[in-house]
């Protein structure tokens, strides 16, 4: 997921983060087959914005640990 018309995915705008990186990495083990899905229980327009408000709060955490690395390293240099 490069970008789109969400954005950057984040372990890409931060290259050089361990833990972003950490969180955005494949599992190593072979995810379970999903569930059959149950029709007519949410509507496209629901999901559509709780998929949107799920990037915006991945967006933000990123930031937030972009943010406390950057000031890990400042307390270690000093």
């Amino acid at each position: 997921m490069n970008k789109s018309k969400i954005g950057i995915s984040p372990h890409i705008k931060y290259p050089n983060s361990k833990t972003i990186r950490a969180v955005f990495s494949s599992p190593k083990t072979k995810p379970k087959k999903p569930a059959v899905c149950e029709h007519n229980n949410i509507d496209y327009k629901a999901l559509k914005a709780l998929t949107y408000r799920a990037f915006t709060i991945i967006e933000r955490l990123s930031k937030a640990i972009i943010i406390l690395e950057e000031r890990i390293k400042r307390y270690e240099e000093n």
